[in-house]
């Protein structure tokens, strides 16, 4: 956010009554079915750019997002990345001389 823009802010939020729009919340007191903890990952710039815009287009924080990628890929199970040597020749093969069409 622009520094501007944060100034603005600043400025409406300190001269501005804005319970009103408070006046129909209430609490919630239920407690989470299970904690969440916190961890740090680094991450290339780059990357972590790429996850904001990603989050942005679908009008949801990049932590949100990294912790659905997350839990989708922990609740799957894992495949074995075992490939057979036959099974790589043929590629290597079929790629170095493609069929023709």
């Amino acid at each position: 956010m622009h520094q501007k823009k944060i100034d603005q802010l600043r400025d409406y939020y300190d001269s501005t009554d804005v319970a009103e729009h408070f006046t129909d919340a209430e609490v919630r007191t239920e407690k989470a079915s299970e904690v969440l903890v916190s961890t740090s990952i680094r991450l290339p710039q780059s990357l972590m750019n790429q996850v904001r815009a990603q989050a942005a287009e679908l009008g949801i924080p990049a932590t949100t997002l990294i912790r659905q990628w997350i839990t989708e890929r922990a609740i799957t199970p894992a495949t074995p990345a075992v490939v057979s040597v036959a099974d790589l020749q043929r590629f290597i093969a079929e790629q170095a001389h493609p069929l023709a069409s």
